[in-house]
């Protein structure tokens, strides 16, 4: 379970987000691929997508000071991959 998602039920005014850093060049990490988007998905740059072709990776986001790493699947658009800048953290 993410931080940013238990805040989202239980928010606490004026308690900052855990920070995170996207890992997208380590191990078990993987190119962007072709991907035909069937459900609904939100994109890098958090647009929605539904029934059209996209692109997908695997990437590893860490948490806090390191400790904790979590898998995520990030989705974009070809026009995402052209502007969206790869060291920007989501």
């Amino acid at each position: 379970m993410s931080y940013n998602g238990a805040a989202k039920w239980n928010p606490s005014p004026g308690k900052v987000y855990m920070e995170y850093t996207v890992i997208e060049d380590g191990a078990d990490c993987y190119p962007w691929r072709e991907y035909f988007a069937i459900w609904p998905r939100t994109t890098v740059t958090g647009k929605r997508i539904f029934w059209q072709k996209a692109y997908k990776r695997r990437v590893w986001v860490v948490w806090g000071t390191g400790f904790h790493m979590e898998p995520e699947t990030q989705y974009a658009t070809a026009f995402d991959l052209l502007t969206y800048d790869n060291k920007h953290n989501p």
